[in-house]
């Protein structure tokens, strides 16, 4: 694990947008909306993993790196970051005694094979299941579609089904149509089942919160059962649940107005929120 408060470690190891933008400036480029995004928000602040995925064949911008740095404002206060050094990690820091792994969340800047400041193979395993250790992982990796997400977790790093259930949310984005600008949408946003199907053990279940129709450029949600079947896989009461999710889908609304606020408007919005519901 690198120091991210040295500027030279953290320019080598861990990218940043070369245009960082807030979650409200993203949904104001209607590459989502605020309802998917209340619901990505509320489901972080639960310390649930979280893993942006973006198209195989290389496209320079397609927004994975942004999405993620964006996203990850709506961590709970508290939350520490260890930064990962790629395939050269040790994972020392889970041997650390202050470091509390309930509130903790391994940064990979990507889990691919094609470059050293990436993740691969047995090192990629093992940081992938240390969810399996109460920690919490972030990560970006290149795949098309929900199932090839699952298809690389499970066949090419060959993670057992019990650590991908572990992993949490899955955003699918890229690029929508040939024109220009290009139009970035977050084709899919799913979540992990986290227990057994009794009648398939061996199954991965990804759960649709939010797809997005390409016939008329709108996304369709997740239905009441499926949020009240949500709320008890992160230990919130279902009516508790919608309330925190309304009150999120109506400051993202707010926030979007325009072209959206900034990263400094955003972390003063939910401060501001966290100061009201405590």
């Amino acid at each position: 694990m690198f120091d991210p408060r040295d500027p030279y470690e953290r320019y080598y190891w861990h990218y940043e947008s070369r245009r960082p933008l807030s979650v409200a400036e993203i949904i104001a480029l209607q590459s989502v909306d605020a309802e998917t995004a209340g619901l990505v928000w509320l489901l972080l602040e639960h310390h649930v993993s979280l893993t942006v995925a973006g198209p195989t064949d290389p496209q320079p911008g397609v927004g994975k790196t942004t999405t993620l740095n964006a996203l990850l404002q709506f961590l709970p206060e508290g939350t520490a970051l260890a930064y990962m050094s790629g395939m050269y990690e040790n994972f020392s820091f889970t041997r650390l005694p202050d470091i509390d792994p309930t509130t903790t969340y391994a940064l990979c800047n990507e889990v691919s094979d094609h470059l050293p400041i990436y993740m691969w193979g047995r090192i990629a395993r093992r940081y992938l299941m240390l969810p399996g250790q109460g920690y919490h992982v972030a990560t970006s990796v290149h795949a098309d579609t929900i199932d090839d997400v699952l298809h690389m977790y499970q066949h090419d790093l060959r993670l057992p089904p019990e650590h991908i259930r572990r992993l949490g949310l899955i955003i699918n984005i890229g690029l929508a149509g040939r024109s220009y600008p290009a139009r970035r949408r977050w084709f899919s946003t799913h979540f992990i089942q986290p227990h057994v199907d009794p009648e398939r053990p061996d199954a991965i279940i990804p759960i649709p919160l939010s797809l997005w129709n390409s016939f008329d450029d709108t996304f369709e949600h997740a239905d009441e059962a499926l949020l009240t079947n949500l709320a008890s896989w992160i230990g919130m009461d279902p009516q508790a649940f919608q309330q925190a999710l309304s009150r999120r889908i109506t400051c993202m609304q707010e926030l979007s107005q325009g072209s959206g606020m900034d990263m400094q408007g955003m972390f003063d919005a939910i401060t501001e929120l966290h100061e009201k519901e405590s």
